[in-house]
């Protein structure tokens, strides 16, 4: 279902107004996930690699994972209003981190309203096709306990992670693009030799 200008908007509003107390947090870890300065890369491998490292030393289960990382998390959201005065200029907030910000917030309120729409469209499938609904969930799911099953769990998650922080900043920097275009043209280069080699062959 397609939402109106008006509702988009109203939705970009609500989030700007949630997210308003973190917006100097947000712009911070947007101009790193971005890359802005030429340490951030490896800082950003080096603090997940070693995030990682402890939680394959400490052996943790999955109950305590999940209860260490809810307490942080309440602990942050607690500490942080009466902390960030420490850490940020408040008061010296700029045009530009406004516009950085105002960005943020539309590419979040974007992400929200697709997921939204793929789960309302979900939901709609399940009743006007039940038989195509599970089939299709339960193949999707048993393809990842398939894969849960044959890869290491924590080398999984581990990837996954790496490649989600790292692809805003490789999507900045153009990497892909240079990849793909320079992958593209050696490819093609080989396609010739092989199209002009056959041609001398016969």
């Amino acid at each position: 279902m397609e939402m109106s200008q008006v509702d988009v908007k109203r939705a970009f509003n609500k989030m700007k107004h949630d997210l308003e107390p973190w917006r100097n947090l947000i712009v911070l870890v947007d101009s790193v996930l971005n890359w802005e300065k030429n340490y951030y890369p490896a800082a950003i491998f080096g603090c997940i690699t070693a995030f990682y490292l402890l939680l394959w030393v400490l052996q943790l289960s999955v109950v305590t994972m999940l209860a260490i990382t809810g307490l942080f998390g309440v602990l942050f959201d607690y500490l942080y209003p009466s902390v960030k005065r420490i850490f940020f200029n408040i008061d010296n907030w700029s045009g530009d981190q406004e516009a950085q910000f105002e960005r943020i917030v539309n590419g979040l309120t974007n992400i929200n309203l697709q997921i939204m729409a793929w789960y309302d469209y979900l939901f709609i499938n399940k009743e006007r096709k039940p038989c195509v609904y599970v089939i299709g969930m339960s193949g999707m799911l048993l393809a990842l306990a398939w894969i849960g099953a044959i890869f290491n769990n924590m080398l999984l998650m581990y990837l996954v992670t790496i490649s989600m922080v790292m692809y805003p900043g490789v999507q900045n920097r153009g990497l892909l693009t240079h990849f793909k275009d320079k992958f593209g043209s050696s490819l093609t280069n080989k396609m010739e030799k092989l199209r002009e080699l056959a041609k001398k062959q016969e």
